[in-house]
């Protein structure tokens, strides 16, 4: 985190003195999920990151990230502040019949409207969280 502040040219009073989750738009936010995600896993595998455009004419959408665990595909939207919409995220969701989807933001932990919001601090718990919530949705998730 600190060479991709530096790399955007922040010096160590901004980097000491910022809120660095809201920093260059969320840029840090999503760079924060992209390393965790990708730490997810066997330490031996080779990891990807991926994530979902949508470029039709009058109706695109983007998803920050997709993780897979438990054979199921999750939309992961990354909020660096307390508001924003997740219009992608449910469209993702609604197309591609995803039980939920998942925000990563400063959002207290909580299942609502298929949507499992999750603390940046709580990031490496993610698979056990998705477990929980397709119980607790009733989705069935295969081990």
């Amino acid at each position: 985190m600190g060479l991709l502040q530096r790399a955007c040219g922040l010096d160590e009073e901004a980097f000491l003195e910022n809120d660095l989750i809201k920093a260059n738009a969320g840029i840090t936010a999503e760079q924060f999920v992209g390393q965790e995600l990708i730490c997810q896993g066997n330490p031996y595998e080779k990891k990807n990151i991926y994530f979902w455009v949508r470029d039709k004419k009058n109706s695109e959408a983007e998803v920050d990230f997709l993780f897979a665990t438990a054979n199921q595909i999750f939309p992961v939207e990354v909020k660096s502040g307390k508001t924003g919409t997740l219009k992608s995220l449910r469209s993702f969701i609604n197309e591609k019949n995803t039980p939920f989807g998942i925000r990563i933001s400063e959002h207290p932990l909580s299942f609502h409207d298929q949507v499992l919001s999750v603390p940046f601090y709580l990031i490496e718990r993610l698979p056990v969280l998705i477990k929980e919530a397709g119980l607790a949705d009733g989705c069935r998730t295969v081990d």
